[in-house]
Formats: C-alpha cells, structure tokens, sequence
C-alpha cells in the first residue's frame, strides 16, 4: 500500500522553511509523503533536501494578479492527478486557492492555518469588506481551521466551517541555551556592537504592518539617556532603504545596526538584551515566542497576538501602537535596569515552556491522524 500524500500550499517556500518543517517531518514519521505547492524563490532546493516534493506554483500576494489565476488551474490538475489524502495551506491568497482546488479536485480533507485573519479588532474597512466575506465563503470547505490567538479564536466560531476550529500554541518554539560569554562578547564586536553595551533587538519583514519606523523614533528617545546603548535591525523589505534614511536623519546611524536577513535570528535574540517590536497586527508572532524561550523580555505594541503572549509588567511591556514615546520609554526601564530585565526575562522563559515546539507537534498529530483516516468529502 502506498504511502498517503499531504499536500502543503503556500505562497513561498520560505514560509514553510521558517514556520512548518517540524510538522513536514512530524508527517514524514507518520508515514507520509509530503509535497509542496509553492513559489520556490531561491528556497525550493532547501525544502527538496528535507524530502519533499516541490511543485513550483506562481502564488503572488495580491490578490488582484492574473497569475492567481493560472495558478488556481494547476492546483487543480496537480490535486486530481496526485491524489491527496490531506491538504494543509497557509497564508492568505494561496490558502484561498488552495481550498477552492481542494473542492474541485474531491480532496477528502482540507486544513487551514491562519495565521492572523486581515480582519480584526481596529482593520481598514477594506480588509472587512474584501477578506471577511471571501472567509466566511470558504470555510464551509474547511475541515480544520488552525488559529492562533484569542480574538481570532473567537471570530472563527463565528463562521461555518465545514469541520472543527482549533485554538493552537502557534509553531511552537525550541528552548535553547546561548552562547557562553566570551562567545556573545566575540560575536557582538563581530556586528561592531560594544560588548558591554545594552542591545537592543527588532526582527521581521521591514514592511508598513511591522511598523520599524516606531522603534527607530522611541529609539532616539532612549539614546538622549542611554547613549551608549545599541540596536539591532533583522530583516529585509520594501521599507530598509526609508528606514535607513530616517535612521540617519534621526541621528541613530552610530547605534543602529541593520544586519539583514539572518538565519540565525534565535542566536542572536541570545545577544541582546530585549526584543521590542512595534507591529499593527500580529498572528501569534514567532519571534516574540523566540524571544521568549530565550530568556528575554519584549516591548511590544498592544495588538491581537502580542497580548496573547506579552503580560504587562510581568514578561515584558505592552504600549500602545504608535506611541513612540511611550515604547521608548518602555524600553528605558527595561534596558536601564540590569534587575528588571532578570525578572521579566525569567517570567518569559517561564511562559515559553507553554509554547514549546513539542507542544505544537502534540496538539496537531491527533488531528492529522484524524483527517488522514477521511476516505470521501
């Protein structure tokens, strides 16, 4: 009897790198074999190396390109012609196309992963109007419908999915050491940082929904008293050339770092002190988790998602968004105060040990166990 297939859809390969490998392999144990429908964007190869079958998809994030379409077509083909027992699509557009394929093609089961409706508490009317109708449409054609936060939790039991909502603990999260000093000490003098310098870290896509230009502001605020400390900017994007401008006209470009796209973002939450992000809306974000299980307190914008994480005063602080002002003065007490930072690091990792890794992997298997068993929509 040959092994049954599980298809995942997404608009990038990146994405399943960076969040769902854990569960390609949890599958994979199980006794599965896994492909991908996906744009390859340079990722594909690291994706065919962990064992799965890629097949190159040109998912393009607006909605409104022609090329969704095309795409939509050879969904369609490749779920007839492969015969899926499971299909498991994430992000937005291409968990739309990915579900309306699954209903014309008669695959027996379909999950969906959301990781943070567009329509939320405070969301542009567009978003209601475009996103919230074309959802409640498709869930009637979703057998599982993953969310990650309260206030989405409560939205999905609202609409009539075909099958059951599940509150989930995001992707779940490793608990790891860090390096040893010396090591930190070697590798921030690597990035040009003072070894004894308070740091400061913001990671993601430099896009407008992550909002930099909120840190980089508070962040003048915390350099006319703590001068000497420094912050590190992870992550590429529309926005890096506007925010290293205004980083320059902001007089920050001595103690401001931007490093990029690193893989190595868990090492280096490791580094700093604390990690601060000043996002419009989140999902349940994975670096605030990251952050977390190392040990470090966040300041973060009080959105859907970071409160679901974030205890004020207690693992780390929430401002509200756009107030630059009151994130940097968030930033002052927890950078200025080697005993505040302790204490709310220790609560954090306390609160990671809810959300790690295995935990995510528990919570899904009984419920891909389930789908797999379906024979017929």
């Amino acid at each position: 009897m040959s092994a049954p297939r599980v298809l995942f859809v997404a608009s990038v390969a990146r994405h399943l790198l960076a969040f769902h490998l854990p569960f390609v392999r949890l599958l994979q144990d199980m006794g599965c074999e896994v492909h991908a429908a996906c744009d390859p964007a340079g990722e594909g190869e690291e994706l065919a190396a962990a064992g799965v079958k890629v097949w190159p998809l040109p998912i393009r994030r607006s909605p409104w390109r022609p090329e969704n379409l095309w795409a939509l077509g050879k969904l369609v083909r490749l779920m007839k012609g492969q015969g899926y027992r499971l299909v498991h699509v994430h992000t937005p557009v291409a968990a739309c196309l990915g579900r309306v394929a699954a209903r014309l093609a008669g695959v027996p089961a379909v999950l969906y992963t959301a990781h943070g409706f567009h329509f939320y508490r405070g969301a542009p009317l567009v978003n209601w109007l475009l996103y919230y109708p074309v959802e409640w449409w498709l869930a009637r054609w979703t057998d599982g419908l993953f969310v990650m936060n309260r206030e989405d939790h409560e939205r999905a039991l609202r609409l009539p999915v075909r099958g059951r909502v599940y509150l989930v603990p995001g992707v779940g999260v490793p608990l790891e050491d860090g390096p040893d000093p010396g090591a930190r000490a070697r590798e921030l003098a690597a990035l040009g940082v003072p070894p004894e310098a308070p740091v400061a870290i913001v990671a993601g896509e430099l896009s407008p929904t992550k909002n930099v230009g909120q840190v980089l502001r508070a962040w003048r605020l915390v350099l006319d008293q703590l001068p000497h400390a420094w912050l590190l900017v992870v992550g590429e994007g529309s926005q890096r050339r506007r925010l290293e401008r205004l980083a320059r006209r902001l007089g920050l470009s001595s103690n401001v770092v931007f490093c990029g796209f690193r893989k190595d973002l868990r090492r280096l939450l490791h580094l700093t002190d604390v990690l601060v992000t000043a996002s419009r809306r989140e999902g349940l974000p994975r670096v605030v988790m990251e952050a977390m299980a190392a040990g470090r307190p966040v300041v973060a914008t009080d959105v859907r998602g970071n409160r679901d994480l974030v205890s004020h005063g207690e693992t780390g602080m929430l401002v509200a968004p756009g107030e630059a002002a009151a994130m940097g003065a968030a930033l002052l007490t927890v950078l200025g105060d080697a005993g505040v930072r302790c204490r709310l690091g220790n609560r954090a990792r306390e609160r990671a040990q809810t959300l790690e890794l295995c935990r995510a992997e528990q919570a899904l298997e009984p419920i891909y166990r389930q789908f797999l068993g379906r024979q017929t929509c």
